[in-house]
């Protein structure tokens, strides 16, 4: 079914290829079809005159044998022989009944010239014409017209008919015929085998060639389900073993590729990187500036400006330490995977009491559910703590952001035997449909939305899950209100003690 599917793809390499050769083919078989049809046409047509022929002859040669059976030596002088004796030798009278002739003496000696003004039957003469059809059957012919000695193709009876005439020296007239109906089959069915074979090998060869291609073009396909497997962060090399030398150059190039894109990323990387801590300090430095201004006494319009300030220098802060933790997720390297896993009850206990004072502060309940369990304390995730913490905390902390006064927010932890489910359902505006690809694009904010952020925390959360080949699905915390947001991560399961 897959080689079918490709066939018909109108760019498929196995459709060019195919079609290419199945026009050559088509060309090449209908040429050599025709031509195979049309001599073998012709030689089946020959043969049937021959065998038309070889019966007069037999015809012929039983009237003889019949009419000079009492005249053994004249037989013999005219070049009769029998077993055992050599040709021209007289033989005894007891052989007579086995006596044969060379064809060409007995043409010489006992059927007229195809020349002779007597080899011909005349119009209005009648002719026994032993069929081949019926088994030898005779039909007792008039003729109303004048024929040569030879083959003919007369109508007898109201059909149609193939004869051989031939006259003996003694102007008997011997002749053989066959249903020109019969005829034409046994020719067609001859020339039709002549050409059967290149019919036949036509469609097979082009089945050939697909399955030929078929298996070619199979390593192409192998290098492009490994590269749509592939996580958008793995540039690592393409194995080029086991590749066939025609596409190597492409494999080489794609990896060359692959190492150019992975530099980029790493110089963008660390570019943002630098900066972001280049800026760190006199952040540090002007928030303490503006903590020291703001402890003197200074007018109310003076302090107010000054408390728009610290909170600019917050929120710029936050989105500097946001950039560090969106890279540092986006980055190539695991080097902060550990290999144990994250003790889901350690990073969300600690993620809940570091933010429970920010919930306070909007009289927001935090929920925890599924951590109750016994064997909680064992259900880890196949992350870095410091990974899981940052999706843990983000999720957790825009849930907060974006629910109103007096709302709840709820962190529930399932797990089966291979997935680690964290979800995180808040009672705020929720997300719609339309918009839930674009949140997890750095920066992107919904219009709208007058909560405070910087739009890199889903962005962060994405690069990590799909950094650890999971999940992160977004959903509405009460489908029939169409209200609240739920945010659901899979990741894979940690079974290390």
């Amino acid at each position: 079914m897959r080689i079918l599917t490709n066939v018909l793809h109108s760019s498929s390499i196995i459709r060019r290829a195919v079609v290419g050769c199945s026009l050559v083919l088509i060309v090449f078989m209908v040429i050599t079809a025709l031509g195979s049809f049309a001599v073998g046409y012709d030689a089946a047509k020959s043969r049937q005159d021959r065998l038309l022929k070889e019966v007069v002859g037999m015809l012929s040669r039983d009237i003889v044998q019949e009419r000079y059976r009492d005249r053994l030596v004249e037989l013999t002088r005219g070049g009769f022989y029998g077993p055992g004796s050599m040709l021209g030798e007289s033989v005894e009278a007891s052989n007579a009944e086995v006596l044969t002739m060379d064809d060409s003496v007995f043409e010489d000696s006992f059927e007229l010239d195809d020349d002779s003004p007597k080899a011909m039957v005349q119009a209005g003469e009648t002719v026994l014409v032993r069929m081949l059809h019926k088994r030898g059957r005779a039909m007792s012919v008039t003729f109303s017209r004048s024929y040569w000695d030879g083959p003919h193709t007369v109508e007898l009876f109201g059909e149609q008919y193939r004869i051989f005439l031939r006259t003996l020296s003694g102007g008997t007239h011997v002749a053989a015929g066959q249903l020109l109906t019969e005829r034409n089959r046994a020719i067609l069915f001859s020339a039709l085998t002549s050409a059967a074979p290149i019919l036949i090998l036509a469609p097979v060869m082009l089945l050939v060639l697909l399955f030929v291609l078929w298996k070619a073009l199979k390593p192409l396909k192998s290098l492009a389900g490994e590269l749509d497997e592939r996580r958008a962060e793995d540039l690592n090399p393409i194995d080029i073993r086991g590749v066939p030398q025609e596409i190597q150059r492409l494999v080489e190039a794609t990896n060359g590729l692959l190492e150019r894109v992975g530099d980029m990323r790493r110089r963008e990387a660390r570019f943002v990187a630098d900066a972001a801590h280049e800026l760190r300090s006199p952040m540090t430095a002007l928030s303490l500036q503006v903590d020291r201004l703001s402890e003197m006494p200074l007018a109310d319009d003076v302090k107010a400006r000054v408390e728009d300030i610290k909170n600019a220098i917050a929120r710029t802060s936050n989105l500097i330490s946001q950039l560090l933790a969106l890279k540092r997720a986006q980055a190539q390297n695991e080097e902060h995977r550990s290999e144990d896993g994250a003790e889901c009850l350690k990073v969300i206990s600690t993620v809940i009491a570091d933010l429970y004072w920010v919930a306070e502060q909007k009289q927001i309940v935090l929920n925890v559910e599924g951590l109750e369990a016994p064997d909680a304390s064992e259900l880890k995730a196949a992350v870095s703590e410091a990974d899981l913490s940052a999706v843990v905390r983000n999720l957790v902390h825009n849930a907060v952001n974006y629910t109103q006064q007096n709302g709840s927010v709820t962190v529930r932890v399932e797990s089966d035997d291979d997935k680690v489910r964290i979800s995180v359902a808040d009672t705020g505006p929720g997300i719609a449909p339309a918009e839930r690809e674009r949140v997890f694009d750095p920066f992107y904010r919904i219009l709208g939305n007058d909560a405070p952020g910087t739009g890199l925390g889903l962005a962060i959360c994405r690069a990590i899950v799909d950094k650890a080949a999971g999940s992160i699905k977004l959903d509405w915390a009460e489908p029939s209100k169409q209200k609240g947001l739920l945010v659901v991560v899979e990741l894979a399961r940690s079974r290390t003690v």
